[in-house]
């Protein structure tokens, strides 16, 4: 777990350091959305894990575990536009288990 913070942390300092982060009329805002923290047993309640890295207008997908497409639309539906699924563009893996990319087909493949 240590390791997989260490590397949102990093992901969060690159995106707020690049260039773009800020408008003309001043710096964006730079929210981190939990779509999936996953769970050995399955469970409605709880999808793969996923989290997004949202700057401005853009979303940064980091993981995309099982159901990530359903709660990015549920995210977008709740007020974060940047999280509609067709224009999710960019997606990070940290690694390659199956929980952290068995939603890739449904992130591909939705239109």
């Amino acid at each position: 777990m240590k390791r997989r913070r260490y590397d949102l942390e990093l992901a969060v300092a690159i995106l707020a350091l690049s260039p773009g982060c800020l408008a003309a009329e001043g710096p964006m805002t730079t929210k981190v959305v939990l779509l999936g923290t996953g769970t050995p047993q399955p469970s409605p309640e709880r999808s793969g894990p996923a989290t997004a890295i949202v700057a401005g207008d853009r979303a940064y997908l980091v993981d995309f575990g099982p159901g990530v497409v359903r709660r990015a639309a549920a995210a977008a539906a709740q007020g974060m536009p940047a999280l509609e699924p067709t224009k999710i563009t960019v997606a990070l893996v940290t690694h390659l288990h199956s929980d952290h990319t068995a939603g890739y087909p449904d992130l591909i493949f939705t239109h």
